[in-house]
């Protein structure tokens, strides 16, 4: 019974370590945030087996902390022991792969391998088509990502044509105030 407590209440102390992270994240604390990811990441390894996805939950913030802290190698290592769990136990179709998948893009975009960040936001992207609408603004978000990819790789005309999309799709789903909208417009 005392064990079960104690078992609870690490898991416990593990999601409020987990939503003060994402806090300081969205505060742009990025330390803190890092620090906060870490105290939940040893909490469930403690308490969960290694490959929970509540555990490889864990790893994506991190990853993404990391980003944000342009310390890509670090991203990658935690991004892809994420992506490790989520494909064991999520199926194919999941929307916690597609954003792992479009985190780790990102980060092949920003670092030049743009081949392999093209895999990455075409995955998504497929994903993102099974699961919403034609019209969904996750699908505009995956066709901006493959502008700003083919923007990067200077091939301006694909370049266009998915922004293109994404516009289009973003104008008939979001305010016109909203940071899809108004980022792809200025793109």
């Amino acid at each position: 019974c005392y064990q079960r407590m104690i078992e609870e209440t690490g898991l416990d102390l593990s999601h409020a370590h987990l939503g003060f992270g994402w806090a300081s994240l969205r505060s742009h604390d990025n330390e803190q945030g890092l620090r906060s990811f870490q105290e939940s990441l040893q909490l469930r390894q403690r308490h969960l087996p290694q490959d929970h996805l509540h555990v490889a939950e864990v790893y994506s913030f991190l990853g993404e902390t990391h980003r944000k802290m342009q310390q890509f190698d670090e991203a990658l290592s935690y991004l892809k022991k994420a992506i490790d769990i989520e494909e064991k136990h999520l199926p194919d179709s999941s929307s916690n792969l597609a954003a792992t998948y479009e985190t780790i893009g990102c980060i092949y975009t920003t670092m030049e391998e743009y081949d392999t960040a093209q895999t990455f936001f075409e995955n998504v992207l497929k994903i993102r088509q099974k699961i919403f609408p034609d019209n969904h603004p996750r699908i505009a978000n995956s066709y901006n990502n493959l502008g700003w990819l083919f923007e990067e790789k200077k091939e301006y005309e694909t370049s266009i044509s998915f922004y293109d999309i994404s516009l289009k799709i973003a104008k008939e789903t979001l305010p016109p105030t909203h940071r899809l909208v108004t980022s792809t417009k200025q793109a």
